[in-house]
């Protein structure tokens, strides 16, 4: 067995190894007398088990799992857990025993749990929790889905700005076992409005002596419990903090938001923009645990809907349908020219939406993005249009001299154009998505690259006019 201490690195199909080791070493625990199964859980830690007890098959066999482990063990463990599984297995958990496994984990974790569950079942799971724990999951629940309200946590250490470092030390002492996280300490005043910060560090260097007031960083950054999950997450990566405080609007404490739920935040939302950057809807349901079913439902959508978008390219080659007929060449470069021109504009869409993401493009830089975006696209489009030049210029040797010269400057001024093109309407898409409030993300590169596609031809065939046929 590995211990905690184990710690040689893992990564990639080791990682994967080790946790089905680990579900074999379970399930044989859980068939022997207690003692193998105590033994097995100390010595691994609560995520190693969370990960395991995911790859069992069905919810059964999870909620047998989890009803033999001790109950500080399961709630560990259950903090690991995606919440949509943890609601499947305490369909299979008596009501009683799921209730106090809630109560042994952080408020705001409990309430993602009980947030996945019908209005009947979380109520009836809220009755037979204790009433403190029941009452603060209540109130993070009344506060908006992906806002800091619904992340924050109420337990954290509050100092008042006149005690001495000797006193805070003492005192820390004192109440540390029963705060989850202790990175900061938050100064109130009597009206428990936040007046400063002071970090464990600063604290335990400190001279004895000297006051909170005198080592506290009086002007912390703070956010409302209505701020966005997101807006969170980038405060605290951009100042390196460990966690952040939640005020009211008057600068009362209200709780505070802790890294770890952050890292949860970033993967979560990255998830969100992978997939719909691929046209698929986002799902909390790890990918083993769907049904080709769910896949479907999943992606259908977007299929159909970009199938029918897709008949406006249609529409343009079938206008265009004499000039094809008059000299088929021009339908040879057709996919090079809209396949190269839909590549970098979902390029420049997907830079985009990461910027607009980190906040590193702001919506008063509209023209300044897009012309920045013309101008790549013009390089692009020079150096790739002499390629296609070229390239066109070979592939008609049975053509005229003349005729081959044209329809290659035809390909190549095409080729500048579309990219031009591609990365100007790929930089303005998730601009106007996030001016309308739209997720930038849902402006993924299958649409750019449809509505391209389009466009593309349009200009293809236009040059085609100007040069062949003028």
């Amino acid at each position: 067995m590995s211990s905690w201490g184990a710690g040689e690195p893992q990564g990639g199909d080791n990682m994967g190894n080790r946790t089905e080791a680990l579900l074999q070493e379970l399930r044989e625990a859980l068939q022997q007398p207690d003692g193998a199964l105590q033994q097995l859980l100390e010595a691994y830690a609560p995520q190693d088990l969370a990960e395991a007890l995911s790859l069992m098959e069905t919810p059964q066999e999870q909620a047998l799992a989890l009803m033999q482990m001790d109950e500080r063990v399961a709630s560990e463990v259950i903090e690991y857990l995606d919440p949509s599984l943890v609601d499947e297995i305490f369909e299979h958990i008596p009501i009683e025993k799921a209730a106090r496994l809630l109560q042994l984990i952080p408020a705001d974790d409990a309430a993602q749990i009980i947030d996945e569950l019908d209005e009947a079942k979380a109520e009836a799971l809220l009755q037979q929790m204790a009433p403190p724990e029941a009452r603060e999951v209540r109130e993070l629940l009344e506060y908006p889905e992906n806002t800091a309200g619904r992340l924050m946590v109420r337990q954290y250490v509050r100092v008042r700005p006149d005690w001495t470092v000797e006193m805070t030390l003492d005192y820390l002492r004192q109440v540390g076992s029963e705060i989850e996280t202790i990175y900061y300490l938050y100064v109130v005043d009597n009206r428990q409005r936040l007046v400063g910060v002071c970090s464990l560090r600063d604290v335990v260097i400190s001279d004895p002596s000297k006051r909170i007031e005198q080592i506290m960083e009086s002007e912390p950054i703070v956010v409302q419990p209505d701020t966005d999950q997101e807006e969170v997450a980038n405060l605290l990566s951009k100042y390196d903090l460990l966690a952040v405080p939640v005020v009211d609007e008057l600068g009362r404490m209200l709780g505070i938001v802790t890294v770890d739920d952050v890292v949860d935040i970033l993967v979560s939302e990255s998830t969100e923009d992978v997939l719909k950057l691929g046209g698929v809807e986002a799902t909390e349901e790890p990918y083993m645990r769907q049904s080709p079913w769910d896949l479907v439902r999943k992606r259908v959508r977007w299929l159909i809907l970009l199938f029918l978008a897709e008949r406006l390219t249609g529409t343009v080659l079938r206008h265009y349908d004499e000039e094809i007929q008059q000299m088929s060449a021009l339908a040879w470069f057709i996919p090079l020219l809209i396949g190269t021109g839909g590549n970098a504009g979902a390029q420049t869409t997907t830079t985009i939406t990461r910027a607009l993401a980190l906040g590193e493009v702001r919506l008063n830089q509209v023209l300044k993005v897009m012309g920045r975006e013309m101008v790549t696209g013009l390089i692009l489009g020079l150096l790739i249009g002499v390629v296609g030049v070229v390239n066109a210029y070979i592939w008609t040797p049975q053509k005229e001299a003349q005729v081959r010269m044209e329809l290659a400057l035809t390909v190549g001024l095409s080729q500048m154009a579309i990219i031009a093109m591609a990365t100007t309407i790929g930089a303005a898409l998730p601009l106007l998505a996030k001016r309308l409030n739209i997720d930038p993300a849902v402006m993924s590169a299958p649409f750019i690259t449809t509505l391209i596609d389009a466009a593309g031809l349009m200009i293809y065939f236009i040059i085609a006019k100007l040069i062949l046929f003028g």
